[in-house]
């Protein structure tokens, strides 16, 4: 078999081959005659059923086969002697075959671009990393109260402006019910869309326990009653309950969160605002770092991995404005208008992701079947789920791959800043 490579641009090669006639048949006669020893078919003993008969129950089936054994073939020959780096494995038709006594067939190959890997550690970086103060603990400490609050039943005092009420919930246009939820947790402060904020707020303030209030409602173009969108309505609210949120006062925190006292929730809330700002300044680090590299390198990248990326960030902006309520022409020309920038960032995108291959190579960083399952238990504890229901999603929608390559990532983005000179922050 002749296979024949040629580099058509520096991320696609065209392999071309071709079988000659006796070699396809010997190949052929051997797929055939495996069949015949396999086939077990009534009124011939196991082994003798004759030639003809095997060729026309699977004459077409051996000759596939056979084309793809030689397809397989010729790939890797061809990316083994021209040393190619295939992006991923050709999706080859193979009926396209040239017609004739020999099997001949061309295809081509999305090839990894060539990266010669400049200086990428040791990157001089200042830190913007500075002490927490006095007042972002305090801050933090009344944000700690606000989230031990709890609600109280308002009484015959009614719905405060800071409170919540557990509500009925009815929509009318032109007197109809067009939607209703039993069960919602509103507030005078959070308006249902389509309502005046002020005037849900004066309807709901000093509610009590059964009472009824109604305001008007503006449809949101998006409702899910087509014919009223856009039209105005009725909205009414049954109170099922109201409550008061009462917020502890400071010296009952350390109580709450068992804590000696006063100066040990100061020293925890301290101790936590430290942790999410370095945290945070990693991720800063990290970051610039990571652009740093990506912008001192150029290479080709493959066509269709950047067309995939940019048509993909473009579906996405087009499904979140269709979710806003706009229009499928506001929706076209804001694409239209945006699509060299979808460009830009999925080429920034791809960049990034070879860059981390290579340096992950040049480094040996590798990520273990360890670190995989750690991965998914962490996602399944995120998403309240179990470990093997995570795994079977990612198994059947094929994002073993992109997982691994987040965790490389991470790697990758830690050497950075690791081997980082990272400078006091400029007085």
């Amino acid at each position: 078999m002749q296979v024949q490579v040629e580099k058509t641009s520096p991320c696609v090669a065209r392999v071309s081959f071709t079988v000659p006639a006796d070699e396809f048949r010997a190949e052929l006669q051997q797929i055939l005659s495996q069949a015949g020893r396999q086939a077990r078919i009534k009124g011939f003993r196991p082994g003798k059923v004759p030639a003809a008969v095997i060729e026309r129950l699977h004459g077409d089936e051996a000759r596939r086969e056979t084309r793809q054994r030689f397809v397989q073939k010729a790939y890797e020959q061809a990316v083994k002697e021209n040393e190619l780096r295939p992006l991923q494995h050709p999706r080859i038709d193979l009926e396209a075959a040239a017609s004739g006594p020999e099997f001949a067939l061309d295809f081509e190959l999305q090839l990894r671009p060539k990266i010669e890997l400049g200086e990428y550690k040791g990157q001089e970086i200042e830190s913007s990393l500075e002490p927490v103060s006095d007042e972002e603990v305090e801050a933090a400490i009344e944000q700690v109260r606000q989230n031990q609050a709890r609600p109280e039943p308002a009484g015959d005092e009614g719905l405060p402006e800071t409170g919540m009420a557990l509500c009925k919930v009815e929509l009318e246009h032109e007197g109809q019910v067009v939607f209703t939820r039993e069960g919602l947790r509103l507030g005078p402060q959070t308006a249902v869309p389509g309502v005046d904020p002020e005037a849900f707020k004066q309807a709901l303030t000093g509610a009590v326990d059964g009472a009824t209030v109604e305001v008007p409602v503006t449809f949101p173009a998006d409702f899910e009653v087509e014919a009223a969108r856009g039209a105005t309505g009725t909205c009414r609210l049954t109170i099922n309950q109201a409550f008061r949120i009462v917020v502890p006062a400071r010296e009952e925190l350390p109580g709450l969160l068992d804590l000696e006292d006063d100066a040990a929730l100061v020293a925890r809330v301290r101790e936590k605002l430290d942790e999410a700002n370095r945290n945070h300044e990693e991720q800063r680090v990290e970051s610039e770092l990571l652009g740093r590299v990506i912008e001192a390198h150029t290479f080709d990248l493959p066509e269709p991995m950047v067309e995939q990326q940019t048509q993909a960030r473009l579906e996405q902006t087009k499904n979140e404005l269709r979710g806003q309520g706009q229009s499928d022409e506001e929706v076209e020309a804001h694409v239209a208008s945006h699509a060299a920038e979808a460009r830009t960032q999925a080429e920034r995108t791809t960049k990034a992701y070879f860059l981390i291959e290579a340096i992950s190579e040049a480094e040996g960083l590798q990520v273990t079947e360890a670190e995989m399952r750690d991965e998914l238990k962490s996602i399944a504890a995120r998403n309240r789920s179990s470990f093997d229901e995570v795994a079977r999603y990612y198994q059947e929608q094929n994002l073993f791959g992109q997982l691994g390559m987040e965790i490389l990532e991470r790697k990758v983005r830690r050497l950075l800043r690791e081997s980082a000179a990272l400078k006091s922050p400029a007085v």
